[in-house]
């Protein structure tokens, strides 16, 4: 019985120690939307050229979570190349955004590029996260929206998942004695 105690305790120390020492995974979603100029043919996006952009986000329904001090601040976009997709999407004060996948949906009159992505904080305290992103653009429109979104991280309850695995083993070990 003493085994079983110490071990709960000593997992609840961990569980503890390793929630507070590390840092927080960013949280939320940012959308924008202004004027790009893309250049597809059929379904195949050669660019998007956003330059020169640079946007204020001023709509509060378009910011939630870690993202709401980007409130009255600008953002400014990288120019999207096909050949070399992988780069910086967009910055903002606090926050930059790293494409890392691209998938791409072209309509008849409606392109859509979104995948995967590494949103970045200044912010002390938060940590790289994993995210999603969209850019939308409307037939011959230079109209473009984006969104982005973070991925929450199930790192709390894998390591709480562990602890419960440590205790069912840490059981049967006893009764097999």
């Amino acid at each position: 019985m003493k085994k079983i105690i110490s071990l709960a305790i000593t997992s609840l120390i961990f569980l503890l120690v390793s929630n507070t020492a590390s840092a927080v995974p960013i949280t939320g979603r940012i959308d924008f939307t202004g004027t790009a100029t893309v250049v597809k043919s059929g379904t195949t996006v050669s660019t998007i050229t956003f330059s020169p952009y640079s946007s204020v986000v001023s709509d509060p329904s378009l910011v939630t979570g870690d993202f709401t001090p980007e409130l009255g601040g600008a953002v400014a976009f990288t120019n999207f190349d096909a050949s070399t997709p992988l780069n910086l999407l967009w910055t903002t004060s606090n926050f930059t955004f790293t494409i890392t996948n691209v998938l791409v949906n072209a309509f008849n009159s409606t392109l859509e590029l979104s995948g995967l992505g590494t949103i970045s904080s200044s912010i002390a305290g938060l940590d790289d996260t994993a995210g999603t992103w969209v850019i939308t653009a409307n037939g011959g429109s230079t109209n473009v929206s984006f969104s982005s979104t973070t991925i929450p991280a199930p790192a709390g309850a894998a390591l709480l998942g562990l602890s419960l695995l440590g205790f069912g083993f840490a059981r049967r070990n006893k009764k097999a004695k």
